[in-house]
């Protein structure tokens, strides 16, 4: 967490490499409040609005102690830290303006504090009210990265703040220590996500796995997820995607004071996010298995309009189910579940108002149904964006014809999602994170049998080796690394939002995209590799324009600047009867592009 007023990152460095601040100087800066706070928006990812502002604070200017880090791991070695927790607590209450009522104040805590003997001495509360704010808009902040070893006692400290109203959210959650057990026993109403995980969780599969299991595990202890540190477009876009509540970061605004507005551009997106029917995918987002969401509905029971609402309750009981579909000449048109029936049956008059009343009277008239072809993860995507009381409804599947053909639960969904993301990131690239192998094999068979109109974009480096002999691999490694960001930006840029982009191995790549978003992608991919592969090279050897390498036969050759070349294969002239001639082809025409000087691609047209 950037510039958090506590001191857990202090914990992962050596003490000894501080310089000894005298006591003296901790004790006048906490005596003459010289401290700045500054607070950086948190966004709610669906509407764009400021949900909230985290407090962080900054040391005197120009002093050693400027440094968060610093300031407090001196105050932790002086015995301070509770005393100088408290000013940067009513600094940030004193300086914050325009607070809206429906806002929140984040106020970093460190877990040791609550063993101060002047820990529950109401400092706070009165510092709340007199600025015009209630309890409930404040929320603490504990970071995960102090170890709780008292989990009992800690949560028994904490009730004297939540017995007033205040919030708790868990901070830095995967960056250490005991994320699960924290987020379980202190049963918090937040869950911030370390920067650590969010960090180019765009082309990570391991990540988006870690995030969509806490985005699941935060609905099953009703709490918020809170990504923090989003730097980048590509990020908030996964971020959206994978389900999470709320953003914090750079790319939507920079910590300053007064407390900043979100920037246009992140706006922009946002809006874009949730104007658009379809959601916007990322290349390597939810690429999966080929799994459509038929496959993992189950037929249950039906009924008709007509149905008492009685009997509607006691086959829900005897038989436990969730939910209901209610069905008229086989087609859905309704949903009755079972929690919703229960406390409607449950109000003043519930019981006599509706039992013997046909169930078309209180059903949901407006499910959600989807077809059975429909790819499992665009269909979670819809269901995840549904709003609260509707989001752990069944899903609905229904065949070409419209005709009922099961239900889908929501953790049914995930579990399966899930499933397929361990199965993906265990087949991806270690080095990129990119799909490996096998799933770009299913994905060139699924593109055979499904016929549709496609481009297949293979990518080889040129001069590689001798790079990698002249260079070492570690700078071979982060010209792959660079070959691979290259191209999943040019899918970000010009692709359709249906790509996708797979690690073959060593610097071989693969790009699926639609015929009409080829050549802008091509066109990208040549451009970048060529202005930011000379960054990799000494400057002596980008003036002689080559690099001298021995060759196999022992002597020294010449090797020009590497290059990477393109091939195109597409199927609008030609149908494939197996995946296995689309990379002969590719193969024929990486050949031809080889032959040219620099950076080239040749298209199959």
């Amino acid at each position: 967490m950037e510039g958090t007023v506590n001191v857990s990152e202090t914990k992962r460095k050596d003490c000894s490499n501080h310089p000894p601040f005298r006591r003296k100087e901790l004790e006048n800066i906490i005596r003459e409040r010289k401290i700045r706070i500054v607070y950086q928006p948190i966004v709610n990812i669906k509407t764009g609005e400021i949900m909230g502002y985290e407090a962080l604070t900054r040391g005197p200017e120009g002093s050693p102690l400027f440094s968060p880090v610093d300031l407090f791991q001196a105050a932790m070695d002086n015995q301070l830290l509770f005393a100088l927790e408290q000013i940067c607590r009513e600094e940030a209450l004193n300086n914050i303006h325009d607070l809206k009522s429906h806002q929140q104040l984040f106020l970093n805590m460190n877990a040791e504090v609550v063993n101060d003997p002047h820990f529950q001495n109401g400092k706070t509360k009165k510092c709340v009210t007199l600025r015009g704010f209630k309890p409930e808009q404040v929320t603490f902040e504990i970071t995960e990265r102090t170890a709780i070893t008292d989990f009992d006692s800690f949560c028994r400290s904490l009730c004297h703040y939540r017995e007033q109203g205040y919030t708790i959210a868990v901070d830095d959650a995967g960056a250490g220590y005991s994320s699960l057990q924290a987020i379980v026993e202190l049963r918090p109403e937040y869950i911030k996500l370390d920067m650590s995980i969010i960090r180019g969780i765009h082309t990570s599969l391991p990540k988006q796995a870690i995030v969509e299991a806490m985005v699941k595990l935060a609905a099953a202890v009703n709490a918020k997820i809170i990504a923090e540190g989003v730097e980048t477009r590509e990020e908030l876009i996964a971020l959206y995607n994978l389900g999470v509540h709320y953003v914090q970061g750079y790319y939507l605004a920079r910590p300053s004071y007064p407390a900043p507005e979100i920037t246009p551009e992140a706006m922009r997106l946002i809006a874009n996010l949730n104007n658009t029917s379809k959601p916007l995918k990322l290349h390597n987002q939810f690429i999966g298995l080929g799994i459509r969401i038929g496959e993992i509905a189950e037929l249950t029971q039906t009924i008709e309009k007509e149905t008492p609402v009685s009997k509607v309750e006691q086959i829900l009981h005897e038989k436990n189910l969730n939910g209901l579909v209610v069905v008229e000449n086989g087609q859905p048109v309704g949903l009755v579940m079972k929690n919703k029936l229960y406390y409607r049956l449950g109000t003043n008059y519930g019981v006599s108002l509706y039992q013997n009343r046909p169930v078309a009277l209180i059903m949901d008239k407006s499910p959600l149904i989807v077809h059975a072809d429909m790819p499992l993860e665009d269909a979670s995507q819809i269901a995840m964006s549904r709003d609260e009381y509707n989001l752990y409804d069944l899903i609905i599947v229904v065949d070409k014809g419209g005709k009922y053909a099961g239900v889908v639960s929501i953790m049914s969904m995930l579990n399966n999602i899930t499933k397929m993301r361990i199965s993906c990131a265990q087949n991806s690239n270690p080095l990129t994170g990119l799909p490996g192998n096998l799933i770009i094999e299913a994905k060139l068979k699924a593109l055979v049998e499904e016929n549709g109109d496609f481009t297949v974009l293979y990518a080889d480096l040129d001069n590689f080796k001798a790079f990698n002999d002249k260079y070492g691999f570690e700078n071979g490694d982060k010209a792959i690394l660079l070959t691979a960001q290259i191209l999943s930006d040019s899918l970000v840029r010009f692709g359709s939002g249906d790509d996708f982009v797979g690690h073959i191995g060593g610097d071989d790549f693969v790009i699926i995209t639609k015929p009409e978003y080829a050549k802008n992608i091509a066109n990208y991919i040549l451009e970048n590799f060529d202005k930011n592969i000379r960054n990799l090279y000494d400057p002596k050897d980008l003036a002689l324009g080559f690099i001298e390498v021995t060759n196999r036969r022992g002597r020294p050759e010449k090797f020009p600047i590497m290059s990477i070349s393109l091939a195109a294969v597409n199927n609008t002239k030609r149908k494939f009867r197996n995946y296995l001639e689309i990379g002969e082809i590719a193969a024929e025409l990486k050949r031809v592009a080889k032959q040219n000087q620099g950076s080239s691609v040749v298209f199959d047209f």
